[in-house]
């Protein structure tokens, strides 16, 4: 299994690259979030929040474990991240969006949708979360 795609994000001006995917697809030596409960490999996740296929999480659970990946990746840029869920589209491109956000991108759900994958971020609920989430970044 093998990522679905990859972004570059600039934290504090450092390029720091992330993989999106299925959390199974982790690549070797990644520090991942996983999203998916039943991943067979989310014990290897450094970071968790359990999402419902097609949910939306708690966006305070959300913005603490972004604010925890954020933190990682300004002390070691250099290291490899990975965000997945079950396929790598809804939950991992939420995540992504909002990370965006974070970071100063001003239109995640468009950005996401471009950089990584235009099937990005796949409900209603999770456009919504990423558009809060954004003006409040």
């Amino acid at each position: 299994m093998t990522p679905r795609g990859a972004v570059t994000l600039l934290v504090d001006g450092q390029p720091v690259r992330i993989t999106g995917g299925p959390f199974d697809a982790l690549p070797d030596g990644a520090r991942g979030l996983c999203l998916e409960a039943r991943s067979q490999r989310a014990a290897e996740a450094e970071w968790h929040l359990d999402v419902p296929d097609f949910g939306v999480p708690d966006p305070e659970a959300l913005r603490a474990v972004l604010m925890a990946m954020l933190a990682a990746m300004r002390a070691r840029p250099d290291d490899a991240y990975h965000i997945g869920c079950k396929a790598g589209l809804g939950r991992t491109g939420m995540a992504m969006a909002c990370l965006a956000a974070m970071t100063g991108i001003a239109e995640p759900l468009r950005w996401v949708r471009r950089t990584y994958d235009p099937g990005a971020v796949e409900t209603p609920a999770q456009e919504a979360l990423v558009a809060r989430f954004a003006v409040t970044a």
